[in-house]
């Protein structure tokens, strides 16, 4: 997408991308990714399989898998022509992801992970969204709410968390750029985008340390209004080869969330300078940003360097911190609590237990 010639004396602003209404009948794609996923690729085929609104198009990566994917991918595109699939070397979650969405042809494109199922009507409601002005504005993409599952326990709640229980929605990109945080907090299951959206994007940094999700949802943030569905589209399925263990408490994770950020905001710059030059400025450096001191104090105390009250307290004082998310507070707070305690903290906010499940029901988010 070509930057527009503006007058080198205006000042630097962004504009939504303009968009016209979609096609009577929009081509759809859903895009999904697998690695030794095998197990999960069936059930989630066949959720794709019975929309209401069919997909004209179901782009499947077998990620260097090592397991029965490939099999399992050609056995359901033999039979189901919409069926698209990919086998390549393994090249990490964003590089897949990437050769999903440039296989994509789809006038609006759905993304879904591949030990998730998304409900029929999906499609049907994402069209619906996409076609609704939101704020007078026509949206360039969407993002819904998931009901958490496992084995034998099919209501773990619902998921993204928003205080309140209403999710941001419309052009967001000065919210953005004010917090250089995205609002939407939506997992990649949630997420579907027109053509024109992730055209503007482009590939995504395909580093093993970078996540899809943010990288799309804050661009795309960026870029045009958004349009949530508060109806729960997607089953996101939580199993042990998914949960995250030992994060935020060992300066290995640590150290690897804080070169996600550092990565993730050289990447967002260039996104903001294709947009238009100079509009780089418009982001915070990430030495302004209280989410970076937070990591930056915690791999350093974590790596055994000593606590840094100074920079905890930079961390814990930070605009950012005080008008950001109540979790957020409490868990940077944990910081002056002596590490063995930390950790346990830690394990219990980021893990999965009893304990951990009787407190969503005391907050409320189940």
């Amino acid at each position: 997408m070509k930057a527009a010639k503006i007058p080198p004396d205006a000042p630097v602003t962004l504009e939504p991308m303009p968009l016209g209404e979609l096609p009577a009948t929009p081509k759809v794609s859903i895009a999904t990714i697998c690695f030794n996923y095998g197990r999960f690729l069936p059930e989630c085929l066949d959720s794709c399989l019975a929309q209401t609104v069919p997909a004209d198009q179901i782009v499947v990566v077998n990620d260097g898998s090592t397991d029965d994917t490939a099999q399992v991918l050609d056995d359901y595109a033999a039979r189901f022509p919409q069926i698209l699939p990919i086998h390549q070397r393994n090249g990490g979650m964003c590089d897949a992801t990437n050769t999903a969405l440039a296989a994509s042809t789809g006038d609006v494109v759905l993304l879904l992970d591949v030990d998730d199922l998304i409900a029929p009507e999906r499609i049907e409601k994402v069209l619906d969204a996409l076609r609704r002005r939101v704020d007078g504005r026509i949206p360039g993409w969407t993002h819904n709410a998931l009901q958490r599952f496992s084995e034998g326990r099919p209501h773990l709640g619902l998921a993204p968390y928003y205080p309140g229980g209403r999710a941001p929605e419309g052009w967001l990109a000065a919210e953005t750029l004010k917090a250089a945080s995205c609002p939407v907090l939506a997992l990649t299951s949630g997420l579907a985008l027109r053509r024109e959206v992730l055209l503007a994007i482009g590939p995504l940094d395909a580093h093993r340390v970078m996540s899809q999700d943010l990288q799309l949802c804050t661009a795309a943030t960026l870029l045009s209004p958004s349009a949530w569905i508060p109806e729960p589209l997607t089953r996101y399925r939580v199993h042990g080869a998914a949960a995250t263990k030992g994060a935020m408490v060992s300066a290995e994770h640590v150290k690897a969330s804080r070169q996600r950020a550092a990565r993730f905001d050289t990447w967002l710059r260039a996104q903001l300078e294709r947009r238009r030059p100079g509009a780089s400025s418009l982001w915070r450096p990430l030495e302004d940003q209280g989410g970076y001191l937070w990591l930056s104090f915690l791999e350093r105390w974590l790596s055994g360097q000593g606590k840094d009250l100074g920079l905890l307290r930079r961390a814990l004082l930070h605009p950012d911190t005080r008008q950001g998310p109540r979790q957020y507070r409490i868990y940077y707070y944990g910081g002056l609590l002596p590490r063995s305690l930390f950790v346990s903290y830690s394990e219990l906010i980021f893990g999965a237990s009893p304990l951990k499940s009787l407190l969503r029901k005391l907050l409320g988010r189940t």
